[in-house]
């Protein structure tokens, strides 16, 4: 028994647990909203079985302390699920053997010998599988995407601290792509991946049963989230926070988050897509080969963010050092001379990761120094505006006069004004449209008064009373708002046309 504990240790080298024991399970479901298999062969047969996209959902948590050591999973049990990623229910040896091979057939575990991957496989993990989930919803962390034989003791290390950790395989959009096409079809997948499991983890079940026990699926707080991108998965990751308000924290793991290559600028076109949308703590822990690859103008443009950059600069350390398998391959004598700067590397992004997540998720304090090897950077946040779905909530749940007050109230506190010119005539126009014209005219009102030297805002508020019966106010604000086209530098040559255009229309009228 002792000598499994010390084999245990080892996979997460100097690691400390935390209070819990970890539980691991995996859930199997299909996304039926997006056909994996299309519903014809080429011979126009009708496709028989389950065509939706399957999903995978390796599953992190704390968990009830067990009796025994021997059920914890082995290094060999998440190399095995390799094979498993598309396809669900029991695997052969043969189906695992080619798994495998597909997993160390990767840049730089291609020269990992199958002597070292024997030396690898029985070195146990410190989750066991299937273990009662603790009672309560735990902080969720949204892991990238990938195999969890890649990336395992991070997942272990932070449930043991009290996290729910998910992840699922990189898979292309349907059957036959490759994991990662490199585009944007690639990205909305992904993304949409991310999604389905916030959706699977929105709903658990603690029903304490022995015969429901496989059955279970952990409490995740869905409320109180962060991601965490490697590699590629450093795009979803910042994606999730510009999508989603209750991603809380984003830490990005030696990925190409703020790479300037074609899949950003497909990243770019994409709806979702907004920097200054990210406002939220962001951890950017990367190797000086990527740093010289990054535009340094998307890391400023997420302004609304604080920002904390780690570069870490010992010249020996590969991409796959910020995974698990990067130092657990060193166990088994796999670039033996630079074991130690690799291990003092994992020890450091692991230690590093959980401190930021327990900042920003738990209200701990969070200090990052320059440390022998890693030079920190940090760039403070600036105050952010009222976003579109801010303003939004708070008129549909108290109305437009309650959310006048509060905006005059953040205006007085911060000396300017709090929401963009944009997002408040949105918001006017949308109680226009929807019949709520007293609420609406009072908005754009508002904006006339904050942003006075703005011809849009005339146009608009032009729109209010018109809608309101008044159309002698209605031809005067029109009037005042051509009148002042002319010298708003602040419009493109189209954005001048279009004012111009709606103005002249209702002159017309």
């Amino acid at each position: 028994m002792l000598g499994a504990i010390v084999l245990a240790a080892s996979l997460w080298g100097n690691l400390e647990p935390g209070p819990h024991a970890v539980g691991f399970t995996q859930l199997e479901r299909y996304d039926a909203s997006r056909p994996y298999r299309t519903a014809r062969t080429l011979d126009g047969v009708p496709r028989a079985g389950e065509r939706g996209r399957p999903i995978r959902v390796s599953v992190w948590y704390p968990a009830a302390a067990s009796d025994s050591g021997t059920h914890m999973l082995t290094f060999g049990d998440y190399v095995d699920m390799v094979a498993g990623e598309t396809r669900f229910g029991p695997l052969t040896d043969e189906q695992k053997r080619r798994g495998e091979d597909v997993l160390f057939s990767s840049p730089l575990l291609n020269t990992v010998t199958r002597e070292q991957r024997g030396q690898l496989r029985p070195l146990p993990s410190r989750a066991v599988r299937d273990a009662k989930p603790l009672p309560g919803k735990f902080p969720l962390i949204l892991y990238s995407l990938g195999s969890a034989a890649l990336a395992h003791v991070t997942p272990e290390y932070l449930a043991s601290h009290g996290y729910v950790v998910i992840q699922s395989p990189r898979a292309g959009a349907f059957a036959g792509l490759p994991p990662d096409n490199r585009d944007a079809l690639d990205l909305d997948t992904k993304l949409r991946d991310m999604d389905f499991l916030v959706n699977v983890m929105a709903s658990c079940s603690e029903d304490p049963s022995p015969s429901s026990r496989l059955r279970m699926t952990p409490c995740a707080d869905v409320h109180n989230m962060a991601a965490i991108g490697f590699s590629a998965g450093g795009r979803w990751a910042l994606a999730a926070a510009m999508k989603n308000s209750d991603v809380h924290a984003v830490v990005s793991l030696d990925s190409v988050m703020l790479f300037n290559d074609p899949v950003t600028e497909a990243w770019k076109r994409m709806p979702h897509f907004n920097l200054e949308s990210v406002r939220v703590p962001v951890l950017h822990m990367v190797r000086t080969q990527f740093a010289k690859q990054e535009d340094a103008k998307m890391w400023e443009a997420m302004r609304f963010a604080d920002r904390t950059y780690m570069l870490f600069d010992e010249p020996v350390l590969d991409h796959w050092d910020f995974q698990s398998m990067g130092y657990a391959t060193t166990l088994a004598g796999f670039r033996a001379a630079d074991a130690p700067k690799i291990a003092a590397a994992f020890d450091a992004f692991n230690r590093i990761t959980l401190a930021f997540l327990d900042a920003q998720l738990k209200g701990r304090s969070f200090t990052p120094k320059d440390q022998p090897g890693i030079k920190v950077t940090r760039l403070a946040a600036e105050p952010a505006p009222v976003t579109v779905a801010e303003l939004m909530n708070a008129i549909e749940e108290d109305g437009a006069d309650s959310a006048i007050e509060a905006y005059r109230r953040a205006w007085k506190s911060r000396g300017e004004p709090p929401v963009a010119e944009a997002t408040l005539n949105v918001a006017g126009y949308t109680l226009l449209f929807s019949g709520r014209v007293a609420g609406g005219l009072k908005l754009l009102a508002l904006n006339a008064e904050a942003f006075p030297n703005s011809a849009n805002v005339y146009d608009s508020l032009a729109d209010a009373y018109l809608a309101a019966g008044d159309r002698a106010k209605a031809v005067e604000l029109a009037k005042k708002a051509l009148a002042m086209l002319d010298a708003d530098t602040t419009l493109t040559p189209e954005r001048r046309a279009a004012i111009k255009g709606s103005i002249e229309t209702k002159l017309k009228e």
